[in-house]
């Protein structure tokens, strides 16, 4: 009985091709940001969902996102990450980590959810699920990883961003 308590309950995918819901979301370093706008000033947005600010996985895997910069700047691409932390955990996480792009806090999960990166585990609680989304200057949902299925490489190593980057280079 407790494997099917622990067992997650699954969040509908968002597709490829399809068109990248919309959101303005809190931000670190004061303001908010706007999906619109940053698919406005980007050729490519890469939008990351993680679980938690601070645990052993996910901080591997802002810190593999930010050595990776240079590299997505390169390719016209913005490196945004989102969950459901506040914003003050955020903001200690960002200055711990020394990251160099914004942590957007979904308090209520409701853009996770528009994403299907909704992970909601029965006793734990509510949390944005490990999924990347890649997204083109028009909006349009152009790759996506997803830690569940196996399609994401192994975010502890740089397999993960390399594997962004090698899709853009592609498109």
């Amino acid at each position: 009985a407790l494997a099917v308590l622990a067992r997650p309950a699954p969040a509908r995918a968002l597709d490829i091709g399809a068109t990248a819901p919309d959101f303005t979301l809190p931000a670190t370093g004061g303001g908010s940001v706007a999906l619109a706008d940053v698919v406005k000033s980007s050729k490519y947005t890469v939008l990351y969902f993680y679980n938690q600010d601070f645990s052993q996985g996910c901080s591997i895997e802002a810190e593999r996102f930010n050595q990776a910069l240079g590299d997505f700047k390169a390719k016209g691409a913005t490196v945004v990450g989102v969950s459901m932390d506040p914003m003050e955990k955020h903001e200690e996480f960002c200055t711990a980590k020394g990251l160099g792009f914004k942590l957007l806090s979904d308090g209520d999960g409701s853009v996770s959810a528009a994403y299907g990166a909704d992970l909601k585990i029965p006793i734990l609680g509510k949390f944005s699920d490990r999924q990347t989304f890649l997204i083109d200057d028009k909006g349009v949902v152009v790759g996506h990883w997803l830690e569940r299925d196996g399609s994401m490489a192994n975010v502890k190593t740089p397999a993960h961003t390399t594997q962004i980057i090698d899709a853009i280079g592609k498109l």
